[in-house]
């Protein structure tokens, strides 16, 4: 019967040390763009969902080390390829967004843009959901 006990004691604290995912909304800026963009970000799964207005939206793993969270989208199109990485610092919440476009076609005649903006974040209050 102690067994029992013990392990229904056991499970209960192992459930509660999962973490809720945390929301996050942050805008970057550069000196002619203002770029708002919206993260989940779950530590337990490792995952990281972004959104932005207008419907651009991805999911990513990042990558989750003590004071920095990190993930990135890569597009390929038409020749063209689209690196997007975005930084959250864990201390602070400051974000730092960096885009990198070259061509896949002519990389030696066309030389890659690279645009990073630089911004802050704040976490959202989620309210109690009935779903």
């Amino acid at each position: 019967m102690n067994k029992y006990i013990f392990t229904f004691v056991c499970l209960s604290f192992v459930s509660s040390a999962f973490a809720k995912p945390a929301y996050i909304e942050c805008v970057v800026s550069s000196e002619s763009e203002k770029q708002p963009f919206s993260v989940k970000i779950d530590d337990d799964s490792g995952k990281v969902t972004h959104s932005q207005p207008g419907g651009f939206a991805f999911n990513a793993d990042g990558f989750f080390s003590v004071d920095k969270i990190t993930y990135q989208k890569i597009d390929l199109f038409d020749g063209i390829k689209m690196v997007r990485v975005f930084n959250i610092d864990r201390t602070d919440l400051s974000a730092t967004y960096t885009s990198e476009i070259s061509s896949t076609e002519f990389p030696d005649k066309l030389p890659s843009q690279i645009i990073t903006m630089t911004g802050s974040c704040n976490l959202v209050e989620v309210k109690q959901r009935k779903i």
